[in-house]
């Protein structure tokens, strides 16, 4: 953990404010703090022995470095903050640019009289702040700020976020005041000015002239040394697995650079079209993995009452959190990193939102009042027992479709339009709401930075700015049980490659998605995995067990009950009770929007009550 602050009157900062970081943010051991006049900068050593943490200097103590992370290109130097060090000395703020790897890092440039904070390309490492003008807070989680700053408030523009997306995907947070670092980017205080320096960019405009073959060759090249450089061969190994191509990929292309037995884990949710458990063991066995398998049961369903406080903003996905942890959990004293999966979807176009926007491209060339009519027919449609099959994709279409097409692929993970938003919030809440930002500025503003030539390239830049740091918090949750997650497809360099891939080598015709990755393993991978027609995506049957199981039906009704929905004073609790009994009849599936009630009655309880 990183914890500093900077005083920009000059006022000296005892060490002791920066142990009262640490221990609110829950790290009290091996610790090492600099002081310096006006700055006060700490390291705490994080439970997950893989993450480097550590505190350097040069030789006059005019350059200290705060750094976490793993850097993957530094195999000539075994010390990632020392190799950070060297870097700085000869590049100054541009060896970010050099630097392949997850990481956080806060600088004090004594001779220049800057200090520079970062993150990694993609924000795999996390790093907060707070500023008002006269003094600069900042630290790797929120909580730690929350122990030096005068007050903590609600942000509102953060919760209307929530409620839309069931995460915020804002560089803000929960809490006034205190904000993210934007993944990508440097945030520079010099001369009492705090500013922003984005250091990458991901272009999309550079489409590339290969054919088909050599696209895979240099893809497969890529793909191999991006899992190549995570592997530690002084570490005992591991990798999440769920059956699908991009989970499996990482299996395939790990057991060949790997000295070890690799150590696999997959959950797995009974019920028909939801357990996928079956490809799993099929990628187990081809690659004679130790596999570990566990049953996510609706009783685990309580355990997102211990999650939360693992969460510096809440955020949900229908129980696949709860999922994450649980792997964590049984992946715990086995390994001591686990490599996943994460990123292929947004590397290859391979989640059903792209094939989404294409059924839309053709639906808006029908005549408007035969839309009107599909539209409304399909809003009756009552819901069915499985996660995907015609009429749960057509209802969701029907329902997304109207929200704007300048959102790109995120107008289909939207849960409110407006009017029901003023039909569940309190008037109180409404009014603050309508005083607060546009709750998609921040979204249009990421899609507008685009510079691809087509839609899906567009909202696949979109994606890398908005969900891939929700998956990436997601799997944060098992540093809980001392295991790192480590990710080959967000390797800069795999993306920026993928980013010169036509659109039409990535979903081939109308809906073959992930073409490309597809044709890359074909020999390499089962040919189970690479041909399957049925990839459900992770599944976790919660809309039913919501309905059916007493023990998640007894949760929900507790944690929504009318005294908490109303000593909360955020909704109104008919309309909470409405949802429920919509989604115990079937009429619609509200289980997204009953989930994230309940994870953010849970997550206030925590941070606010």
């Amino acid at each position: 953990m990183i914890s500093g602050i900077m005083e920009i009157n000059g006022q000296k900062i005892a060490k002791e404010s920066i142990y009262r970081m640490f221990q609110r943010g829950q790290c009290d051991r091996d610790t090492s703090i600099f002081t310096d006049g006006p700055l006060s900068l700490g390291i705490c050593v994080s439970k997950v022995p893989t993450l480097g943490t550590k505190l350097v200097f040069n030789k006059g103590k005019t350059l200290v470095i705060a750094f976490e992370g793993n850097i993957f290109n530094s195999q000539s130097v075994k010390d990632d903050a020392e190799f950070f060090l060297r870097s700085y000395e000869r590049l100054g703020e541009d060896c970010v640019d050099q630097l392949n790897g997850s990481f956080a890092f806060a600088v004090w440039d004594k001779r220049k009289e800057k200090l520079i904070l970062g993150r990694d390309r993609l924000g795999i490492e996390s790093l907060y702040y707070f500023w008002d003008g006269k003094r600069l807070v900042f630290a790797s989680s929120v909580k730690s700020i929350l122990g030096v700053i005068p007050s903590k408030e609600i942000n509102f523009d953060a919760l209307h976020r929530y409620l839309l997306f069931n995460y915020n995907p804002g560089q803000d947070t929960f809490f006034k005041n205190i904000n993210k670092i934007r993944p990508g980017h440097l945030l520079i205080l010099e001369n009492k000015n705090l500013f922003t320096k984005r250091y990458w960019y991901l272009s999309f405009s550079n489409l590339g002239e290969k054919n088909e073959d050599e696209y895979c060759e240099e893809l497969l090249n890529l793909l191999r040394d991006s899992v190549k450089i995570r592997v530690d061969s002084a570490q005992q190994s591991g990798a999440f697995i769920s059956g699908g191509m991009d989970s499996s990929s990482v299996v395939g292309l790990m057991s060949s650079v790997s000295d070890q037995t690799i150590r696999t884990f997959s959950f797995r949710c009974l019920g028909k079209s939801y357990d996928e458990s079956n490809y799993a063991r099929i990628v187990s066995q081809y690659y004679k993995t130790d596999h570990h398998e566990v049953t996510f049961n609706p009783e685990d369903v309580a355990s997102i009452e211990e999650i939360v406080e693992h969460m510096d903003e809440p955020f949900c996905d229908i129980g696949i959190e709860v999922a994450s942890y649980i792997l964590g959990r049984l992946a715990e004293g086995k390994v001591n990193y686990v490599l996943t999966g994460d990123g292929g979807d947004e590397l290859f176009a391979g989640h059903p939102v792209y094939i989404a926007d294409r059924v839309a491209n053709s639906f808006e060339k029908m005549p408007q009042f035969l839309k009107n009519s599909i539209i409304e027919g399909f809003q009756f449609l009552p819901d069915t027992d499985k996660k995907k099959n015609f009429l749960v994709k057509a209802k969701r279409f029907s329902y997304n479709y109207n929200f704007s097409r300048e959102l790109l692929s995120n107008r289909w993970r939207i849960y409110y339009n407006s009017n029901e938003l003023r039909e569940i919030c309190t008037e109180e809440l409404l009014n603050i709401f309508e005083e607060t930002n546009n709750p998609y500025k921040c979204v249009l503003e990421y899609n507008q930075e685009a510079d691809g030539r087509d839609y899906l390239s567009r909202s696949l830049y979109g994606d890398y700015n908005t969900v891939v740091g929700f998956y990436l918090r997601r799997i944060a949750l098992i540093r809980a049980f001392g295991i790192e997650g480590r990710f080959p497809m967000l390797d800069h360099r795999l993306i920026e490659f993928a980013a010169t891939i036509p659109s039409k080598l990535k979903i081939k015709g109308f809906s073959d998605s992930k073409y490309i990755l597809k044709k890359t393993m074909t020999g390499i991978l089962p040919d189970e995995i690479v041909f399957r027609k049925d990839k459900l995506g992770h599944s976790v049957p919660m809309k039913n067990w919501m309905r059916d199981l007493e023990v998640v039906k007894k949760m929900m009704r507790d944690v929504l009950s009318e005294e908490a929905i109303k000593r909360r004073g955020y909704f109104n609790f008919q309309a909470v009770e409405q949802m429920i009994k919509q989604h115990l009849s079937k009429t619609h599936n509200h289980s997204h929007r009953l989930w994230a009630l309940m994870v953010l009655e849970l997550w206030l309880r925590k941070n606010f009550d």
